[in-house]
């Protein structure tokens, strides 16, 4: 097993050597490797750009979540109170408004679209891919923290989630930026620690309680490191930083909106620990979740993993140790999603980048054959053998399935589109054990080989990205015609209050909100019963079946997904015809 070499020297990790004492990016001039780790890194994330931006069709945002988080916005810029976003008119604060105003801003750039509303969390999520090479850089070969970015964007939760409105991404992209500040703080240049503080700041306002579970992960760290940071006066003084940049946003919100504000933020965090809000969401939720929708990524990191505490333990403790801890942390807490363990992706995309560098029985660069060393290609283990029929194995499931989406093979409609990717991308697995085999005869096989691999994952996310579905929960909502529907040719479309009956609609009744028009306010069923709305008005599914609309005086106008939008009989205005 190769261990590590020097992590400064660009496409290879040659034996010997040791670990670089620091990663800043302000040393350009004494080490020409860090422009070119700098350039690298930006064309890596220039080449992820496609991945979260092409589309098989017009984007419409989810009900829960995304709609939510993008009215909210909507109402800031119709005058809200930036201190306490609103949604349909209510004050929200059980999360911290950041995501909010960031959404906010963009509309404000950029309209208010599906797009504008999604672009801050793909930001995050470009910007992250670099960040995961700085930090990868200070404690790995330069080539493991290459691979390591390049793994990054062929995750598919990691693209799914940063082509939404969420937090998640958001909050693991500033989770990165402190870390690379705290590293380079610890590693001598203290000015970095004003970063780490800034981002723990920022933290807190996009998603409160939930910065402290990477803070509880990077104690192994911290412990570690302890002489550096302890008697740091900047390290402290950045940490009040943070601590301020929150209070900017908390102590006047609870001068203007009361004590309500912590109750709500801390009532939050209470009521999902105490149980799971995810029926669905099991003890083994994630281990079987994880490894699937990061797919071969996420099984090569715990290879990673295991290689990093077989050699250098110590020296690698923030890459392993990190991810691990904050895995048991997330299993521990009652309410698991999918959204929660966006946070691993980096760390797993590093550990797989260890694998890729490691793994190869051959160098990347023909004229590092030499640096090799007889000794240390017969000593190693054959990990690129297991990882070529591992992969085939599983190629070889894919190709099947691939032919029998061919051949109509009834149950299978739901992977239909992806026939023809799921053959090509069983060949490439197939293809792996092929190259090893010619190792001794193909002139750049490990180019090879490590190419094939980045290319069948390539194609997985390219066939994902580009369906219809993808990305476009609400494609009848977002495509209705409110001139028809409302009658108004000049766009000033009257008011229409919300219907919603407790929990079962509610993500529905959220997407519905963001495509009204001039949405009003949440209108539950005894508000219904008693007549307490506008005019016009969207019926949820469940409320339509409970009362009738007739004995209510409402006149039904159209009907979209079992929703009906309704006028008070005796309004003003003329017979509107029904959408399609």
């Amino acid at each position: 097993m190769r261990p590590f070499g020097n992590p400064n020297r660009l496409g290879s990790s040659p034996g010997g050597g040791s670990l670089p004492g620091s990663s800043s990016f302000v040393q350009f001039r004494r080490d020409p490797h860090l422009l070119s780790f700098w350039g690298l890194s930006l064309v890596i994330m220039g080449l992820a750009v496609p991945l979260f931006v092409l589309s098989g069709a017009d984007p419409s945002l989810a009900g829960c979540d995304e709609s939510f988080y993008a009215q909210m916005a909507r109402e800031l810029l119709r005058g809200s109170n930036w201190l306490g976003p609103t949604f349909l008119g209510e004050p929200f604060f059980e999360k911290p408004p950041l995501l909010t105003w960031s959404v906010a801003l963009s509309f404000a750039l950029y309209g208010i679209n599906e797009w504008a509303a999604r672009l801050p969390g793909i930001l995050a999520a470009l910007l992250s891919i670099p960040l995961v090479g700085w930090i990868g850089r200070a404690f790995l070969p330069t080539r493991a923290a290459l691979l390591g970015m390049a793994v990054l964007p062929l995750c598919y939760l990691w693209v799914q989630q940063g082509r939404l409105v969420g937090q998640d991404v958001p909050l693991t992209c500033l989770e990165l930026l402190g870390i690379l500040g705290l590293v380079n703080g610890i590693r001598g240049h203290r000015r970095w620690f004003w970063l780490a503080g800034v981002a723990f700041g920022l933290g807190l306002l996009m998603k409160s309680a939930m910065i402290l579970l990477p803070a509880v992960a990077l104690i192994p760290y911290l412990w570690q490191q302890r002489r550096h940071w302890l008697g740091s006066a900047q390290f402290w003084l950045a940490i009040g930083l943070g601590l301020g940049i929150f209070g900017l946003w908390l102590v006047p919100a609870v001068g203007v909106h009361g004590p309500k504000v912590l109750a709500a933020l801390v009532g939050k965090v209470w009521d999902l620990g105490q149980e799971p809000f995810h029926a669905d969401a099991t003890g083994w939720y994630y281990f079987w979740h994880i490894p699937i929708h990061g797919f071969p990524w996420t099984v090569l990191a715990l290879v990673g993993g295991w290689l990093l505490l077989r050699q250098k333990p110590g020296s690698t403790l923030l890459v392993w140790s990190f991810p691990l801890l904050l895995f048991l942390l997330l299993q521990l807490y009652p309410t698991k999603t999918p959204y929660y363990t966006v946070q691993l992706y980096p760390w797993l995309a590093l550990l797989a980048g260890v694998v890729l560098d490691q793994a190869l029985p051959f160098p990347l660069r023909t004229g590092s054959v030499a640096t090799a060393g007889r000794g240390s290609r017969r000593n190693k283990p054959p990990l690129a053998q297991v990882l070529s029929w591992g992969l085939a194995a599983v190629g070889t499931l894919l190709l099947g399935l691939g032919v029998a989406l061919k051949r109509d093979v009834e149950g299978l409609g739901l992977l239909q589109p992806h026939a023809w990717s799921l053959v090509a991308i069983g060949l490439l697995y197939l293809l792996l054990p092929v190259l090893w085999s010619w190792r001794r005869v193909l002139h750049y096989a490990g180019e090879l080989w490590v190419g094939t691999l980045l290319a069948a994952s390539i194609l997985t996310m390219v066939s994902i990205v580009l369906r219809p579905d993808f990305g476009n929960f609400n494609p009848a909502f977002a495509q209705l015609d409110w001139k028809q529907m409302l009658g108004s040719d000049k766009g000033d479309f009257p008011v229409v209050d919300i219907g919603r009956s407790g929990l079962p609609d509610v993500c529905q009744a959220q997407a519905i909100a963001f495509y009204t028009p001039n949405p009003g306010r949440w209108v539950d069923d005894a508000a219904l019963q008693a007549g307490e709305h506008g005019d016009y008005l969207w019926v949820s599914p469940v409320q339509a079946q409970q009362l009738s609309l007739q004995d209510l005086g409402l006149q039904p106008l159209a009907e979209v997904e079992g929703w009906q939008l309704v006028r008070r009989l005796g309004s003003a205005g003329g017979e509107l015809s029904p959408s399609p």
